[in-house]
């Protein structure tokens, strides 16, 4: 049994006691033996108590060796010897279950570890700060946005400019806030986005924010970047060969750098200079036509928006492609969630947008056995969505990124602007333009207004 020793100590007490008393009653009843009741029933009394004492010792033992549980390290806590001699299988039990407080505080430590690091790690500036204002956290990121050291209380950031953390206090969960902060003479828009988390009946307000010009600035570098590799690669391909040609033109026409006589140019020579002359200006004019598709997209005409209907519109754009469709055999269907459905846009240019996406998604056919090309539009008064969806060869992982970038393409004969002009067209509608692409599946362009 479990609890041999400590039954037993218990019975052997609670059995004396009974004795005792039983004692007591005997002599109670002799007149003559009033001392010796007096004294079993001392006697009786004084091992209540220490029937008592023990189990109170037991209990403090207890209480003690739960205090160290629940405050020490597991593996610093020993079992009580009293108990252990008392209670054989207890140890045992609580062994476990100081096991299971040990691993259950070393996952808490990692999981406090991994978060400590992410928040330390990353590029949004942090800040969390009780009901009274007390900042609990602030991350690298947030003191090197506001070029400060510490934070004690979130009203400090008064001190850099009033208002900020009225602003912040009084800010609902999920809220977005842009406030214009004013740092060391420098202006900067913070972006701000307030959330609340309850933590033992304490409520802490989470406040993430960024420098939204450093983003776009950052954003804009990367896509000019973007540009210039491939507006570099395209005025390579046509500078390179008229260069290269010009040296080998000049070269047949000197002698010792003067110019030959034309009796001394052979039939070979002059017809060189003519095929070469030729290729230079062929390249000559390719560079100028990329340099006026540059111009194409740099000016967009005005919008002149007008109410479309936007059935008969797909209806006219499929009608566009109808000698394309049977010729590559391709399934094409359009479909509008309601046939009243009107929406306010720049016709031509919307057209030109359309007929781009339908033409990309033909050609990325190739060899597909099933062809098929839909025109889906739904939306009401307030918005317009308008998809092209295909099931062709899709568009490959490594080039999603640049796709929009102007001039570039996968095409041999391609020009690389559909898809940028198409973006800017959107983005003077103050809508957006995005695709989601598969290899195996397709890829889906939605124009959303």
């Amino acid at each position: 049994m479990g609890y041999n020793k400590y039954s037993i100590q218990i019975f052997i007490r609670v059995l004396l006691i009974f004795l005792i008393l039983m004692v007591f009653v005997y002599f109670l009843q002799k007149t003559n033996r009033v001392v010796t009741s007096v004294f079993f029933a001392l006697l009786a009394i004084s091992q209540v108590i220490m029937l008592i004492r023990y189990g109170n010792k037991i209990n403090r033992d207890f209480a003690r060796f739960l205090i160290e549980l629940k405050e020490k390290e597991p593996s610093e806590i020993y079992f009580p010897e009293n108990l252990e001699k008392n209670f054989r299988n207890l140890k045992f039990s609580f062994q476990q279950i100081s096991n299971e407080i040990k691993k259950s505080r070393i996952e808490k430590l990692i999981q406090q570890q991994y978060l400590a690091y992410i928040i330390e790690n990353i590029s949004d500036g942090l800040i969390s700060f009780n009901e009274d204002g007390k900042v609990k956290f602030i991350n690298p990121a947030a003191k090197k946005l506001f070029q400060i050291k510490f934070l004690h209380s979130i009203w400090d950031l008064d001190k850099i400019q009033v208002g900020i953390a009225k602003d912040l206090v009084l800010s609902r969960p999920g809220q977005h806030k842009l406030i214009k902060v004013l740092i060391k003479n420098n202006s900067r828009d913070f972006l701000f986005r307030i959330s609340e988390v309850k933590i033992e009946n304490h409520i802490l307000k989470i406040v993430t924010f960024q420098d939204l010009k450093r983003e776009l600035e950052e954003k804009e570098i990367s896509s000019w970047k973007k540009l210039i590799r491939v507006l570099t690669h395209e005025m390579m391909n046509s500078l390179t060969p008229i260069s290269t040609l010009s040296v080998a033109v000049r070269r047949m026409l000197l002698d010792e750098n003067k110019l030959k006589p034309l009796n001394r140019l052979k039939n070979e020579d002059i017809s060189d200079i003519y095929k070469n002359n030729e290729t230079i200006e062929i390249r000559s004019k390719g560079l100028l036509e990329f340099i006026n598709q540059y111009r194409q997209i740099a000016k967009i005409p005005e919008l002149q928006k007008e109410e479309v209907k936007i059935e008969p519109f797909l209806q006219n754009i499929k009608q566009l492609f109808s000698e394309t469709i049977k010729e590559n055999r391709v399934d094409f269907h359009t479909h509008v969630s309601s046939s009243d459905l009107n929406y306010c846009f720049d016709k031509k240019l919307i057209e030109q947008v359309l007929i781009n996406l339908i033409k990309n998604s033909i050609e990325s056919f190739k060899n597909s056995a099933t062809k098929k090309v839909r025109l889906v539009a739904d939306g009401n008064k307030k918005s317009l969505l308008i998809k092209v969806q295909d099931n062709g060869g899709g568009i490959n992982d490594e080039i999603k990124d640049d796709i929009f970038v102007p001039f570039f393409t996968t095409k041999k004969k391609g020009s690389g602007i559909g898809l940028s002009l198409s973006k800017e067209i959107m983005q003077k509608h103050n809508g957006d333009i995005y695709f989601e692409s598969s290899q195996e599946k397709g890829t889906e362009f939605s124009l959303k207004f």
